[in-house]
This record gives C-alpha cells, sequence and structure tokens, in this order.
C-alpha cells in the first residue's frame, strides 16, 4: 500500500482486480509455490497489523499480484517437501542466473 502511495505510476491502468504482472513459465504455479515457500520460512512478509504473514496468505499475495490462482498450494508445498533429488529447483536457478550475472559485470 505504501508503495501504490508513493509511486502511483507503477499502479497506473491497473484496478484493485487486474493483476499487476504475469508469471509466463510453463511451471508457474511449482515455481510460485517454491519461491513463495522460501519467503514464507524466512518470516519477511507482514500483515498491515504487523502480524507475520501465514503460508496461505502469502500464496493470496503472489495470487493477486500475477493473476494466477493456486487452489492446491497445500499439495505444491508437500510436494516440495517430498522431493529426494532437488528440493529447491527454482530457487537454485535463481541464485544460478544471480551470480552468472554478477559474474558478467566483474569481468
Amino acid at each position: 500500500m505504501r508503495e501504490r502511495q508513493e509511486k502511483p505510476e507503477w499502479f497506473a491502468g491497473n484496478s484493485d482486480n487486474e493483476p499487476l504482472s504475469l508469471w509466463t513459465s510453463n511451471n508457474s504455479k511449482m515455481e510460485i509455490a517454491e519461491l513463495m515457500l522460501g519467503i514464507y520460512l524466512a518470516k519477511v512478509l507482514r500483515t498491515p497489523d504487523g502480524m507475520v504473514m501465514e503460508y496461505r496468505e502469502v500464496i493470496r499475495l503472489v495470487e493477486r499480484a500475477f493473476g494466477v490462482k493456486i487452489s492446491n498450494h497445500r499439495e505444491l508445498k508437500r510436494d516440495i517437501f517430498k522431493r529426494t533429488h532437488e528440493l529447491v529447483i527454482f530457487l537454485k536457478r535463481l541464485i544460478f542466473l544471480i551470480e552468472q550475472e554478477r559474474d558478467k559485470k566483474d569481468a
């Protein structure tokens, strides 16, 4: 809400029911669930009254931001924890991309 007040141009043309952006990968729900699970476990998001957001609240936030419905978020969370080979595929990819960009800038 603070960003909406401070930077209204970021939200121009978007009603409260329209997504702010679109997630465009083929595995969007699992990637979103993985990312939001990490954010939830880090306990960095809070409700307006200062309470740490629950996992379902974090999912609702991202549903609104990206215009997707993740009705099976509990199953996706369970599937992430059931992984035996690579637990966080998408998060590792993000780390790789950030490190790759850093290396390009250092070169």
